[in-house]
Formats: C-alpha cells, sequence, structure tokens
C-alpha cells in the first residue's frame, strides 16, 4: 500500500539537496527555499499517524531486495522528533549563520542528514535501513566540516568511529541475511528465535555495539564533545538533540523488534546478570562518567556535549530495564532530552551571538541583557536536571521507579547520582553565564532578533507543557509499546494510572508553583529594596570595582578538579596510553602482511574464504 507522506517527505528531502546545489551561491534563497521544503516536510510528517501500518515499496532493487519502506509507530514518533527539531533549527539559523563564511553547503548537508534519518526511520528491510544509514553517516561528516578550520579534525574522529560502526553492523545483517535468506525486518523478527544460539549471540553483539558507538555509549563515547562542540551552535543543538539519538532507536529496534528481551535474557551468566543487565551497566556509567566530567569544562557548549552523553545512559536504562513504566520513561526520555538540550544550545547560542564566545570563563551578569536567553536556559536546565515540573522529571521518575521495581537499586543510585552531578554543573552553567558580575564589554550587548527567539520561546513551551501534560506523549508510547507485543504505560493526561505509582504532575506543579508565589509573598511583605550598582558593595573592608571579579565564576568547581584530577591522571590517563600503545603494536605487526606482491593477496583471500566458510557452517 503507497503511503504518500512518505514518499513525499523522501521527495522533498532530495529536492532540498538539488535546490541547494542550484542556488549555492544565494544564500538568502537558500535559507528561504529550506525553510519552506523543512516546514512542508513536518506538516506532511503530521499526516502520518493515519497511515500507521501502511508500507512503500521503491522500484529499485538491490541485491535483489526492493527498497521498502514503513509506518510504525516507532517511526511515526522518531520522524516527528526529527522534522520538529530541524525546522527549529532552521529557523533559528536563518538570523544565527546570516553572512557567515563556509555556510554556503550548510543546508545542503542539512537535507541530506535529514534524508538518511528518515530513510533509517522508515525502513522496513536491513538492507534500505544499513544504505540509508550510511547516507546519514556521511551527512553527519560533512555537516561538522561546516566551521572549517579546526573541525576538519574532530569530524575525521567522528567518521572512524561511524565506519567501525557501519562495519559491525554490516556484519550483523550479512549474518542475519545468511541464516534467514531475508533483509524484510518482518521475516528476520520471525526467524529470529530459530536462530542457533552462537549466531544469535554473536550478531546481537555486533549490532549492540554498532548502535552502541553512535549513541556514544560509554567507552565508546570518545568522538562526541569534541566533533558536536565545534560545529556552530545551532547546529549543535541538532545533532545532540536528535542525531546521537538513532543509536538509541537501532537499539529499541534489535531488542523490541527482532530479538525481544526474553530471548535476550537467555544469554544468562549468573544469576541475573544477562546480556540485558550488562548493558545497563555500561547505560550506568554512560551517565555518571560523563556526567561528571562535564563539571570540568569551561566551554558551555562542550559541558553540555558531555552531558548529552550522560543523558543517552538513561534511556538506556529505562529501555533495557524491560518494565513497562521503564521502557515508556526511556522513549519519553528520548523526546525530553531533544527538547530541553536544544532549548539550552540555543540559548548558548544566543549568548554567543553577541558576545563571540561560549567560554564560561569570559561571562556573567547577562541576566538583565539578554533576558529571553536566560529564562530559556534556565527552563532547559531544570528539565536536564530531572526537577519538576519540566518534563525531564516525568521520564526520570519513571526510570527510577522501574528500576527499583525490578530490583535494580545498584542501577537506580547511579542513575541519582548522575542527576546530582548534572545539578552541579548545569548550576555552573547559568551562573557563570547570567549571574554575578557583568563584565565592562557586554555593557550595551541587547537580545537577539526574533528569528532567533522564536525557537527559543516555543521550546520554552513544550519542555514546560509536556512536563505539566505528558499524557499526549505517552500516549504515543503506548503505542509503540503495543506494537512490539509490550505492556503499555498505563498513562493519564497528567502522569501516570494510581495502579502503576502515584504521580499527577498537575498536582506536583501546583504546589511547585505554589511554593513560589508564597516566596514572592514573603519577599514583598519584607523591608523596601533598594537597586544598587554592582560596585556599590565591599568584601573584606575593601570597595569592589570592575576590575574585581567578586562572582568568583573562574574555575568553577576548582576543589573537585583537585580530587579527580589525580585520579584521571593516573588511572585514565594510563589507560588510554596503554591502549593507544597496543593498538600502534599490533597496527605496526599487521603491516608486515602488506608485502605488494599479488599472489600472496590472493592467498590470503582464499584463506579468508575457507576461514569464514568453516565458521558459518559451525554457527548455523
Amino acid at each position: 500500500m503507497l503511503t504518500e507522506p512518505v514518499a513525499l517527505m523522501l521527495l522533498l528531502s532530495v529536492a532540498g539537496v538539488v535546490l541547494n546545489i542550484i542556488l549555492y551561491r544565494l544564500q538568502s534563497l537558500q535559507m528561504i527555499v529550506s525553510f519552506l521544503v523543512f516546514a512542508a516536510m513536518l506538516a506532511l510528517n503530521l499526516q502520518l499517524y493515519g497511515t500507521i501500518g501502511e508500507t512503500l515499496v521503491l522500484p529499485v532493487v538491490v541485491f535483489g531486495q526492493a527498497m521498502s519502506f514503513a509506518v510504525s509507530p516507532l517511526a511515526f514518533y522518531f520522524t516527528l522528533m526529527i522534522t520538529s527539531i530541524t525546522l527549529l533549527t532552521v529557523i533559528f539559523s536563518l538570523e544565527s549563520l546570516r553572512g557567515k563564511a563556509c555556510t554556503q553547503a550548510y543546508y545542503l548537508w542539512l537535507f541530506l542528514k535529514t534524508f538518511g534519518m528518515l530513510g533509517v526511520v522508515f525502513a522496513a528491510d536491513l538492507l534500505t535501513f544499513f544504505l540509508l544509514w550510511e547516507l546519514m553517516t556521511w551527512g553527519t561528516f560533512f555537516l561538522m566540516q561546516q566551521t572549517g578550520g579546526e573541525s576538519f579534525s574532530p569530524a575525521k574522529k567522528y567518521v572512524v568511529y561511524a565506519v567501525s560502526s557501519s562495519m559491525l553492523l554490516f556484519l550483523g545483517i550479512a549474518l542475519i541475511h545468511a541464516w534467514t535468506g531475508s533483509f524484510s525486518f518482518r521475516e528476520v523478527a520471525a526467524a529470529f528465535p530459530h536462530m542457533p544460539e552462537g549466531m544469535m549471540l554473536l550478531v546481537v553483539l555486533l549490532m549492540t555495539v554498532g548502535f552502541a558507538v553512535e549513541s556514544a555509549m560509554f567507552p565508546l563515547h570518545a568522538w562526541l564533545p569534541e566533533s558536536y562542540a565545534s560545529t556552530f551552535t545551532s547546529l549543535t543543538s541538532y545533532l545532540s538533540g536528535i542525531s546521537t539519538r538513532m543509536g538509541i532507536y537501532g537499539l529499541i529496534l534489535l531488542l523490541f523488534g527482532f530479538v525481544g528481551h526474553e530471548l535476550a535474557d537467555r544469554f544468562q551468566l549468573i544469576g541475573v546478570i544477562n546480556l540485558r543487565y550488562i548493558v545497563s551497566i555500561f547505560g550506568a556509567l554512560t551517565i555518571i562518567i560523563p556526567t561528571f566530567t562535564a563539571l570540568f569544562q569551561h566551554d558551555a557548549k562542550r559541558l553540555v556535549t558531555w552531558h548529552g552523553i550522560g543523558q543517552g545512559g538513561y534511556m538506556i536504562l529505562g529501555i533495557f530495564s524491560a518494565n513497562a513504566l521503564g521502557i515508556a520513561g526511556g522513549i519519553f526520555h528520548i523526546f525530553n532530552y531533544m527538547t530541553y538540550v536544544t532549548l539550552i544550545l540555543f540559548s548558548i547560542a544566543a549568548v554567543e551571538y553577541r558576545t563571540g564566545t561560549s567560554n564560561l570563563n569570559k561571562l556573567g551578569g547577562l541576566i538583565k541583557r539578554q533576558p529571553v536567553a536566560f529564562l530559556g536556559l534556565l527552563f532547559g536546565i531544570i528539565g536536564l536536571a530531572g526537577i519538576p515540573p519540566m518534563n525531564g522529571f516525568v521520564s526520570k521518575w519513571f526510570i527510577y521507579k522501574a528500576l527499583i521495581t525490578e530490583g535494580y537499586p545498584f542501577l537506580a543510585i547511579s542513575a541519582i547520582i548522575g542527576t546530582l552531578g548534572t545539578i552541579l554543573s548545569v548550576y555552573k552553567l547559568i551562573h557563570n553565564i547570567f549571574l554575578g558580575q557583568l563584565q565592562p564589554e557586554y555593557n550595551e550587548i541587547k537580545e537577539v532578533p526574533f528569528l532567533m527567539q522564536l525557537p527559543i520561546w516555543v521550546l520554552m513551551l513544550a519542555v514546560f507543557a509536556t512536563g505539566v501534560f505528558p499524557g499526549p506523549i505517552l500516549s504515543l508510547i503506548a503505542e509503540i509499546q503495543s506494537s512490539f507485543g509490550l505492556a503499555p504505560v498505563p498513562y493519564t493526561m497528567t502522569g501516570v494510572d494510581p495502579a502503576a505509582g502515584t504521580l499527577d504532575m498537575l498536582v506536583i506543579t501546583t504546589v511547585f508553583i505554589g511554593g513560589l508565589l508564597l516566596a514572592w509573598i514573603v519577599f514583598l511583605l519584607g523591608h523596601k529594596r533598594r537597586h544598587v550598582s554592582q560596585y556599590q558593595n565591599y568584601a573584606a573592608g575593601h570597595f569592589l570595582d570592575e576590575s574585581i571579579p567578586y562572582n568568583f565564576n573562574y574555575n568553577f568547581y576548582t576543589g573537585f578538579e583537585h580530587i579527580f584530577n589525580p585520579m584521571k591522571k593516573k588511572v585514565i590517563a594510563r589507560t588510554e596510553v596503554a591502549v593507544s600503545s597496543l593498538v600502534e603494536a599490533a597496527g605496526d605487526y599487521l603491516r608486515r602482511i602488506y608485502t605488494g606482491n599479488l599472489a600472496t593477496y590472493a592467498m590470503y583471500i582464499m584463506a579468508a574464504l575457507v576461514v569464514t566458510s568453516l565458521f558459518l557452517k559451525e554457527l548455523i
């Protein structure tokens, strides 16, 4: 059955690439065309809800497989996020990138990247999935280079990881096809339970590691902070908000679409220690280590990108809990994270647009100069820290409760520790940018233009509204769970059904706002305040002047660095040196096999074919 919205969305993505090539030297026209096309794609996406279950088969055959696409509840959920965040990014970029160098191909690669992501999410067979995955990867690589200069080196680092990830996925897909004789998702899912256990374990490991690289799961995360932080800040928000979550999409598809968590639990080591639990442990490490690493960052973008890694750990813990509430929390956290991290980075981009820097040691006191950016950052960090009434609180509450209910107290504690680390670092973020002493060079700056403010207001509304009324998003998640044969989350408009736990966000929000109003009333009843200049103050008997940064924002959390730096140098640094030395030695040894003799290479190929045949024979 033909799904016209899907076909049109994919065609519009390709048309966007072509139009941007034609308008390569006409940046203003590129911007207008890109905005109109992405707006049309979002409008088409909203029509997809009524086509769930339909398929689209293209008259394009690759290796005997016609490329096919389908609209599933999971696909609708992800494409809604992709098209929404892309349109907001384009609107923000209309002003933030106007007149900047190295942006002629910005929208071209944005369309290519979006086409790849949409294709991956809509794919109904593994071959289409892999081909579009590769296109998505290269779209990311080219986008990362748009700032020019130093961005090329981090982009190369990303592509090394990404190609390694793709090769693992390719091998896993090849093994699946060798057993099933098909690439179709339906046929693969039906054949998986009958696959030999050794082969099944190998396939699951290959694809899990491949998706873990893209989702920046610890310890495969090193490519992300520098790669994302070196791009335009508006692009950092796009990549952090949705691009990395394509790896999580793959993990959801693998765990629930192909394997099923009951089948995955067959790979058991000792007691409850099984493959699903091992992945959850890596999810917990993904929360704690990058989150506390963020504390020591002095660049706002780099700090947030480290948190982007940590927040992926919450998604993994929720999804791999195999609990209806936890799975819903993990999937909901993908949406929540996209809204608040994009809001945070747009706010940082607004500050950078006026000040020219995102260095936390060079900012401060901007609350009155850029109040919209301040509110955006405030709403965003409340969501990131998982504090009510913002949406991040809801998904984290689901995850905490699921982990405790399923008897994983240590995983729950790791999630809570990660939240404490998040609160510490986001306080540093908002303090160093907006509070304390205003630097003299920023006395005359003002708020950013309306086109940059609009996405900030939209995302503030989204973070707050889906926190107070999570029901509409949870209804989509319940459909996703049902489509995989899982128990759907028992949701209400403002939380969850009392049978699954007491969570009513309307009540919590009312109490929260009531507390703020009470504090405001107490403040008004106090002594009348008097506004004074920030320099009308003194400390230790000395009057302050503009040469003294009395908010002490420089090298925030230096005490923590004194504690953790020795550990980092002795453990992490030595481990990195040992691993790099091992890889270098192995590379030097393997280089000897390249003799330049064709007969030798032919012998290598024959030996590889024999070994592969014997290996597959044993597995099958």
